[in-house]
């Protein structure tokens, strides 16, 4: 599935807000082809309980499990699709409509959010543009060291060396 850093043609119009507290610890980041790596959305840090909410006014379609894992997905009326992964609880169901800031569930440690517009994945930041959050915008966080195993600063090294990684330098 392919991926733009383009802004949605009518995002930041129709409203879009962040919708989560938190710290992009991974930004938007379109592979070269469509089973490339790459992040399609954005990662967020974010403290383990905390709620998420509905970017903007949509329908629910879907809430639940993939590959042990939980997401919601909004879809609006503009015709993208919001989708929200790594997801500790839901509290919406398939088909039902929200409105925006409305609570869709609560995050783990970290949250994953995805904008598409048929199956092109959108930059994020874009979408949501500078309107913020109802506490204002994610900054995008520094990269800081952490106690890990040999594999992990291999796998680490690999990623800053490769191109991508040099964004968050």
């Amino acid at each position: 599935m392919p991926a733009q850093s383009v802004p949605a043609q009518s995002g930041p119009a129709l409203g879009y807000i962040w919708p989560v507290q938190g710290t992009v610890v991974d930004p938007f980041r379109p592979p070269d082809n469509p089973y490339g790596p790459g992040n399609r959305g954005l990662e967020f840090a974010t403290q383990p309980g905390s709620a998420f909410w509905a970017a903007a006014d949509g329908v629910v379609s879907f809430a639940g499990p993939v590959g042990g894992r939980l997401h919601v997905t909004v879809s609006h009326p503009d015709g993208l699709r919001v989708s929200y992964s790594g997801v500790a609880s839901i509290g919406v169901r398939r088909g039902e409509r929200v409105q925006q800031r409305q609570q869709l569930g609560t995050a783990g440690d970290r949250l994953h959010v995805g904008v598409r517009r048929g199956e092109i994945y959108l930059d994020p930041a874009q979408v949501f543009g500078s309107r913020g959050s109802p506490s204002g915008q994610p900054s995008l966080g520094r990269p800081h060291l952490v106690p890990s195993s040999p594999a992990v600063y291999r796998l680490q090294l690999r990623w800053l060396h490769s191109g991508v990684g040099n964004a968050v330098l």
